[in-house]
């Protein structure tokens, strides 16, 4: 039996709760994958048999993702929003003393 490995990784502290951990298992056993270890709230490693790639065309997601929950863009996004807003509110400040 051939094993390959992979990491399944969250910006966000998805893995603290077990309910989020189950939903992602859920999917991800889908394409036989099993959960090996949870690193930490935001990575887990998990496992599965090569044999199982020959079933990867028939699902709905990518048997190969390693990112779940919130999008990084988004993240990324709502970051900098923020930012700017922080920066022009002190600017705005600053003009009218």
């Amino acid at each position: 039996m051939e094993l390959e490995y992979k990491i399944v990784q969250s910006t966000t502290p998805l893995f603290a709760k077990v309910q989020n951990i189950e939903e992602v298992m859920s999917e991800e056993s889908k394409a036989g994958w099993r959960l090996v270890e949870k690193l930490d709230n935001y990575k887990m490693r998990l496992q599965r048999d090569i044999s199982h790639r020959a079933s990867d065309k028939g699902l709905s997601f990518d048997p190969y993702r390693t990112q779940v929950g919130v999008n990084n863009a988004l993240i990324y996004s709502v970051t900098t929003v923020v930012t700017l807003g922080v920066v022009y509110a002190i600017f705005v400040v600053v003009g009218a003393v």
